[in-house]
């Protein structure tokens, strides 16, 4: 894994993590608990499907992409680790109403 695949890895994080805010604010109210269930779903464990899925192909950019995938997982891993907390921040800036 180089430096490219690093970075893409951390786009493509970051990309699915703009696009799950955007939902939420779209909707305009979240669940709770969601952040904790659906960052992990889409952010974890739909890429790692997906790697698992495309990892052994013969087609050279599909290998790729998995690596690229498998690097994104990584880095959402730490960074989910590290920040989960500061998502539930974000959702109140945002003005996105919780409810249990």
């Amino acid at each position: 894994i180089g430096l490219k695949e690093i970075l893409l890895g951390v786009t493509t994080s970051f990309i699915i993590f703009g696009l799950i805010s955007l939902s939420y604010i779209i909707e305009g109210k979240a669940w709770g608990l969601s952040p904790a269930f659906r960052l992990p779903i889409i952010m974890i464990i739909i890429p790692f499907i997906i790697h698992t899925l495309t990892e052994k192909s013969k087609n050279t950019k599909l290998a790729y992409f998995s690596l690229v995938l498998l690097t994104s997982i990584g880095v959402t891993t730490i960074l989910g680790i590290t920040f989960i907390d500061l998502w539930f921040e974000l959702l109140d800036h945002l003005g996105i109403e919780k409810y249990y």
